[in-house]
């Protein structure tokens, strides 16, 4: 896995807006459920902006795990 820093550079604007509606989607969906199980919208909200992010690693984190291949 390698990241290209000339389309990196090249494409920065897009990647960054994409980027930041996709963690502000994903906090008013946790935000909107969070309301729907009696959390307080300040608490929703707060756990929405912490969970977000979280997600875009774990499949970075899982697709490394899966490529590598541990034999003890």
């Amino acid at each position: 896995m390698s990241i290209d820093p000339k389309l990196l550079v090249s494409n920065f604007p897009v990647i960054m807006s994409s980027l930041g509606l996709l963690i502000a989607g994903k906090t008013l969906l946790v935000a909107v459920v969070g309301r729907l199980f009696g959390v307080s919208w300040i608490s929703a909200i707060r756990v929405g902006l912490l969970l977000a992010p979280g997600g875009e690693f774990a499949f970075v984190a899982f697709g490394e795990a899966v490529n590598q291949v541990c034999i003890s």
